[in-house]
């Protein structure tokens, strides 16, 4: 029996600081923050809560239905979802968007921040 699945399908682009966070923000300045961080990888990955539900719920035998919309660059993604045994006819795609997008930023500490 089908499972649906509502929620979001995006793409995480994940970036690596060799640093810490806390040695270049100053906790009294942080009301009038303006930083920029020298990054030393990028990695995009699939992420979005209904594409991870449905995908895990593809591993354990089920039949996930994902319910969303999508923009213009979810193509490859459909795919790579299709082949995980996730099904797509919930998904609306927007031909003048793009996908939700999470940019993440991870501290050798494991901190992270994300827009």
């Amino acid at each position: 029996m089908p499972v649906l699945v509502s929620g979001s399908v995006a793409y995480d682009r994940i970036m690596d600081f060799p640093g810490k966070f806390s040695d270049n923000i100053l906790p009294g300045k942080v009301h009038n923050i303006s930083i920029s961080f020298a990054l030393n990888q990028l990695a995009i990955k699939y992420g979005g809560t209904a594409a991870n539900v449905a995908y895990t719920l593809a591993l354990l035998g089920e039949q996930p239905v994902v319910i969303a919309s999508v923009g213009k660059d979810f193509p490859d993604y459909a795919t790579w979802l299709q082949r995980q045994g996730v099904r797509l006819y919930g998904v609306h795609m927007v031909p003048t968007d793009i996908c939700a997008t999470a940019h993440i930023i991870t501290d050798k500490g494991d901190s992270q921040i994300t827009g």
